[in-house]
């Protein structure tokens, strides 16, 4: 068996993959609606599978569309009306459940129905003109042109299976391609209703939105509209997301209610599997009342391992692919990316890093640098054939191209460049090892693999491999690590250090956790929870034979759980009422200040930091190392809707120019954020930790990614930014006790990116943040910054600053404000900013 992931153009996201078996092919998507037609030098889909099934019109055996997005129903409605292609059987995702009502009886007018088909699409926020009403245009004709061409297959004779979850019509077509070992993964029947609820209820919040910014209005048309939702920038009044309280919030977050109905299946014969995962979001479903479901898919995906290569999910973002995804298919060898070459979101810039990190292990593929990318087996070894570039480029997908004028006039949508006339290279998916070096790939059991590369000239190479099974404990390819021979910080105060050892060993290995906590024990006291019953009783214990100047947790919130925190006292819990539900937090947060409190009274007596552990030693050993010695004082970077930061800026020690997000982009931004002290005022996100993002009159962009963090770093960071501090997938208010705690990883966040190269400290909020915008710009976030940065610029280190800001903070309140939800926000203020890192 083959398989092609045809190349995706210069546009952005979109999946195409042709297998082929002999005589015998499945299509699975049809790329975006624009693809039928060559566009520059990028060929047509039916160009690209004509180089592999020869002449149009293709009859091809099975056709499979595994979700209701335009970038992967594509071209398809236009080659299957004029007949360019045509299919034996179809297993399609359900319109009814891809295309829900928004459940309201009026009917939309034109202007409405743009804007609620687009919002549920892949946000095109780079979009405006021409291109963006195109967009709007098609989204609102997708689910006709979709209708339209299933009908016409029906004309044809295809067999239609319309995919409502696992049932018989599913095993007869998985029995019909047996020959491909075909096999449907899910999703499962309820978990495609959860997804299709959830659409249905965006698009009665978008039709509502909608209306509220006509009547306020009537000029707007659609390309306005959805513009402003995007950026959450609306009339008062025009949804719960633009209101009162919304305008002072520093965040962002697109759906996924779609991506999550992918079908998801795979191909080949054991030894020779291949899994694809359309644009399932694995990692992170940002569906509520999802994530049981999400398990449950991926336990099946690991049943129906082990794969050799593996579609990575919603082109390598972020929510489809992490450390923690990567384990229900780790014994792959290769993996690969679709998407557009002019998609700079796509591979998600965390991806890359982490595929850069397990590079001597894993090879990859991907269609923006790659072009076509043909995968073949010669029994069980993995061919991965690529066009263009070479193989584990962890280059982001930041190139700008120009649409050509035919392009301009089509579907935004629309082509990609497939392939040039190339011969395709052929690399096999072994572990880059240098010539006459070997490399151990991996530890299992009692032997060690060992692969060598020796040139293919007279020579001679000897090897030798040292093994030392005292350090089998140590997690399969992990580094060396010597942290048990140095010794932790000199010149720190006394400080008490809490974790849980049995824990921490688990997420960083038995080598590395035994190495630091042995650092630490002979000059600070330590609690090991592993060993307690009772986890406040022995910090008080501790803190009577010491004299403590602060906590510090070492480990994530799954080796020493952090407290999920009402910020609201109870009369003010029950005097705000329904505005609370404004708050995208309901006001609770994650908090590690309990653990401040040395005499039992539940108040903070000391600062607290947290050393977060991201499933990797290398942030643990960061925080105890020596800090790099940053070239310059200050480095700032604001919202360009955020002005009242330039005052804080300007109380920070240093000459250098604050920034604006007008100025910046994430693919460069100038100054030096290598600086001693580094101030971020931009929006965040609960769901997307791994970028910070800013605005231009209106319009979102990327600011910042932790591919802009620089490494080594030794400087102090504070942000206030959305979720900044964030180091879970789940915010405090969703959390429900006994669910999973899952950690993100330096690859997956901006704060643990900036620990694990050497920050000292990155003081951030666990919720959502608010800005003051109008007034004397002294109240909400604004106080509690600036007084940080006056205690540091005093002396203070982080820890203690953040401490000393919030004494000040609560002697300022409500700092003018007067309405009950503004003193509800000021609460929320001063008790969700946290110290990551050291901090001292």
């Amino acid at each position: 068996m083959k398989l092609y992931l045809l190349d995706m153009g210069s546009k952005i996201y979109g999946d195409c993959i042709l297998a082929v078996e002999g005589d015998r092919s499945i299509l699975i998507d049809g790329a975006h609606p624009g693809d039928w037609n060559s566009s520059g030098d990028t060929p047509s889909i039916p160009d690209q599978i004509s180089k592999v099934l020869g002449k149009s019109p293709f009859n091809v055996d099975l056709l499979v569309v595994t979700h209701c997005h335009s970038d992967h129903i594509g071209c398809l409605p236009k080659l299957v009306q004029d007949g360019t292609i045509t299919f034996e059987q179809a297993l399609v995702a359900d319109g009814n459940l891809g295309f829900p009502t928004d459940g309201e009886d009026a009917p939309m007018d034109a202007e409405t129905a743009k804007v609620v088909a687009a919002i549920v699409e892949e946000p095109q926020p780079e979009l405006d003109g021409p291109a963006l009403d195109q967009f709007l245009a098609d989204a609102a004709n997708l689910s006709a042109n979709y209708s339209a061409m299933l009908t016409k297959l029906k004309t044809d004779r295809t067999k239609i299976v319309r995919y409502t979850g696992p049932s018989a019509k599913v095993t007869q077509i998985e029995k019909d391609f047996a020959d491909f070992n075909l096999k449907i993964l899910g999703p499962s029947a309820k978990h495609l209703k959860i997804c299709s609820d959830e659409l249905r209820r965006l698009k009665n919040k978008a039709r509502h939105a909608s209306d509220a910014l006509r009547h306020t209005d009537a000029a707007l048309q659609a390309a306005d509209i959805y513009k402003k939702l995007l950026s959450a920038s609306g009339a008062k009044g025009a949804d719960a997301a633009v209101d009162d309280i919304q305008e002072y919030l520093d965040r962002v977050g697109p759906g996924a209610a779609l991506n999550d109905q992918s079908i998801v299946l795979s191909l080949g014969k054991t030894g020779q599997r291949i899994l694809l995962t359309g644009d399932m979001q694995l990692a992170v479903p940002e569906v509520p009342g999802l994530d049981e479901e999400m398990a449950s898919m991926i336990e099946e995906i690991k049943k129906g391992g082990p794969y050799q290569f593996v579609k990575l999910p919603h082109h390598a973002s972020y929510n489809g692919f992490d450390e923690e995804v990567l384990k229900a298919f780790e014994e792959a060898q290769a993996f690969g990316i679709s998407t557009g070459r002019g998609d700079p979101g796509h591979p998600d810039p965390g991806v890359l890093k982490l595929l850069e990190s397990i590079s001597d292990k894993y090879h990859w593929a991907r269609t923006d640098k790659n072009g076509v990318i043909t995968v073949s087996f010669v029994r069980t070894k993995l061919n991965v054939g690529i066009s263009e570039g070479d193989l584990d480029d962890p280059a982001p997908n930041a190139r700008d191209v120009a649409p050509t004028e035919q392009e301009q006039n089509e579907e935004p949508g629309g082509p990609q460049p497939p392939p040039p006339a190339k011969p395709v290279l052929s690399e096999p998916a072994q572990p880059p090892a240098k010539r006459g070096e070997a490399v151990v790939r991996r530890i299992v059991g009692e032997e060690v693999e060992v692969i060598a590369r020796i040139p293919h000239t007279k020579t001679k190479v000897t090897i030798t491999v040292e093994i030392d099974p005292a350090d089998s404990g140590a997690a399969p390819g992990a580094g060396q690590h010597d942290f048990g021979k140095k010794k932790i910080p000199p010149n720190l105060p006394p400080l008490l250090f809490v974790t849980n050892s049995e824990r921490l060993t688990e997420n960083i290995g038995k080598a590395e956790a035994a190495g630091i906590l042995s650092a630490i024990a002979p000059a600070q006291p330590m609690v090991d929870l592993a060993q307690e019953s009772d986890a406040f009783a022995a910090i008080q214990r501790e803190a009577r034979n010491a004299s403590v100047k602060g906590v510090v947790i070492v480990g994530g919130y799954d080796v020493v759980p952090s407290e999920r925190y009402d910020t609201l006292p109870p009369s003010l819990r029950g005097s705000i009422g329904p505005s609370a539900r404004n708050d995208p937090d309901n006001f609770i947060v994650w908090s590690d200040q309990s653990y401040g409190d040395l005499d039992g009274d539940h108040l903070a007596d000391v600062p607290v930091s947290r050393i977060p552990d991201g499933h990797t030693a290398r942030v643990v050993e960061a925080a105890f190392k020596p800090g790099a010695s940053p070239p310059t004082s200050r480095f700032g970077l604001r919202n360009f809707v955020r002005p009242f930061a330039d005052q804080i800026y300007s109380g920070v020690l240093g000459a250098e120019q604050m920034l604006t997000s007008e100025q910046v982009h994430s693919t460069a931004i100038p100054g030096n954020l290598s600086a001693k002290l580094i101030y971020l005022m931009l929006h965040g996100s609960d769901t997307d930790t791994s970028r910070f993002w800013g605005e231009t009159q209106g319009d979102m962009l990327e600011a910042m990614t932790v591919n802009n963090v620089p490494d080594p770093c030794g400087a102090i960071i504070f942000a206030g930014c959305c979720w900044g501090a964030l180091t879970v997938r789940t915010r405090a208010a969703v959390y429900r006790a006994g669910d999973p705690i899952q950690v993100v990883t330096p690859a997956q966040s901006v704060a643990l990116s900036f620990l694990a190269a050497g920050a000292n400290a990155f003081v951030g909020c666990t919720g959502a943040h608010y800005s003051p915008m109008d007034g004397d710009l002294n109240f909400f976030g604004a106080p509690m910054h600036s007084a940080f940065w006056k205690h540091v610029n005093a002396g203070k280190r982080p820890a203690e600053a953040l401490f000393q800001a919030k004494i000040d903070y609560i002697k300022g309140m409500p700092h003018g404000r007067t309405k009950i939800e503004e003193i509800a926000i000021e609460n929320k203020i001063l008790r969700q900013f946290t110290c990551l890192g050291l901090g001292w």
